[in-house]
């Protein structure tokens, strides 16, 4: 009797050149899963295709942030152009090239919003100072940024900087000088006076680092000698100005120290050695880091001018 083999379930015949074979069920499922695989990367091809020659081209730019440069001046810099494909644009690249090419740009944003519009947010840089060189003038913003270069004139909103020495000024780049130190307080300068809300400042003089000399209001010449406590330094100086002073008041201020205060005379006293200058008193207003004992001084007028002819306020 011969042996009877079963087939199993998961088997199945075909005809190959003519030979019965028993083919495997499972591996005809492997085969159709493969099929498949191929058939799905085929269309997710053709489909990427699709989307990147004949979909999602860019209809609508939306820019925001602007107040100096128009919107054409922004799409021309950025090499933003209608019609080309979402998809294959890099928004890093239009965000470097606005940032190299346009000195007002101090930061931008650009994104894609599908499925045809992109968005490039744009904050702008801010006047600062502007500084002399050999009768050209250089505006710069807070961090030392040059704005604009070799100016025939200087901007009168704007105090202007002298004895800076630029050294090989490039639109765009940062300041530097001649005397490596005075970039550093230059800033540090400029950062203080806005910190401290000290406005009307018509010229800053650097040419001597531990002399600088502000002129205020075109009326007043502040002598606030090196950079150091600048904070606390221009905090008395403007807490004198508003609260002590006459509003007409012309003259010089200097900036003894914490300890000595404020000596003033007045434009008239400086114009003969006779007349002794006008008596005033002032408190010193405090630094955002000044000692609170100290701030809590009163100065108090002298009752004589010294030998320069200024009238020392002594904090007692």
């Amino acid at each position: 009797m011969k042996d009877i083999v079963k087939s199993q379930v998961n088997d199945e015949y075909k005809f190959i050149n003519g030979k019965k074979v028993k083919v495997a069920r499972r591996r005809r499922r492997s085969n159709l899963m493969t099929y498949c695989a191929i058939a799905v990367a085929i269309c997710t091809v053709i489909g990427l295709a699709i989307s990147l020659f004949f979909l999602f081209d860019l209809e609508e730019v939306q820019v925001s942030g602007l107040t100096l440069y128009s919107n054409e001046q922004i799409l021309a810099a950025g090499g933003v152009e209608a019609g080309k494909n979402l998809i294959r644009t890099n928004t890093n690249v239009i965000e470097d090239r606005l940032l190299q090419t346009l000195p007002y740009i101090k930061s931008v944003e650009v994104d894609k919003d599908y499925p045809h519009s992109m968005k490039i947010s744009i904050v702008e840089e801010v006047k600062c100072a502007d500084i002399e060189l050999a009768g050209k003038y250089y505006v710069i913003s807070p961090a030392g940024k040059l704005l604009e270069v070799g100016n025939t004139a200087p901007d009168p909103d704007l105090p202007l900087v002298i004895g800076f020495e630029l050294k090989e000024p490039e639109l765009g780049k940062k300041i530097e000088s001649e005397n490596e130190l005075k970039s550093k307080v230059l800033l540090q300068l400029l950062d203080s006076i806005d910190r401290c809300g000290f406005k009307k400042i018509s010229q800053i003089n650097i040419t001597e680092r531990t002399d600088i000399e502000l002129i205020y209001d075109n009326r007043i010449t502040v002598k606030l000698g090196s950079s150091l406590d600048l904070d606390f330094k221009l905090a008395s100086i403007k807490g004198t100005i508003d609260q002590k002073l006459p509003r007409d008041f012309e003259g010089t201020l200097k900036y003894n120290s914490a300890k000595s205060g404020i000596s003033a005379i007045s434009k008239a006293a400086l114009t003969t050695t006779t007349a002794a200058p006008k008596s005033v008193s002032a408190e010193i207003p405090a630094a955002a880091d000044a000692d609170p004992a100290q701030t809590s001084q009163e100065a108090t007028a002298a009752t004589q001018p010294d030998d320069n002819g200024y009238n020392g306020w002594q904090a007692n």
